[in-house]
């Protein structure tokens, strides 16, 4: 697997055993960037088998979710707007990832 950092794509270390979780632009957004979500993208290997699940988890399309009240303060205010799943799945096939962009970038208040 590759991850986006800073414009270049570099090799994210192989840890036998280990299970990835990527916690997505949903966390990173109620997180108040606390938490932020991963640019990334899988690499084929001809000399080994591997296993990818993608998995999705939201709201319902069109439940609108944004920051949670406890992240934000005079030091840390918003930093994106609310959203829904719907807002998401749009996003999806009209963006090239290979670029580095992330759905979460899209919502940013900040400039």
């Amino acid at each position: 697997m590759d991850a986006e950092d800073g414009g270049a794509w570099k090799l994210v270390p192989k840890i036998d055993g280990a299970l990835q979780v990527h916690i997505g632009d949903h966390i990173e957004g109620l997180s108040n960037g606390l938490y932020t979500s991963l640019v990334h993208r899988a690499i084929l290997n001809g000399e080994r088998t591997r296993i990818s699940i993608a998995s999705l988890h939201s709201l319902s399309m069109d439940e609108k979710i944004g920051t949670a009240k406890e992240p934000v303060s005079e030091h840390q205010p918003m930093d994106s707007h609310v959203r829904s799943f719907r807002h998401f799945l749009n996003f999806l096939p009209t963006t090239d990832f290979a670029e580095g962009k992330s759905f979460i970038s899209t919502l940013r208040t900040k400039k």
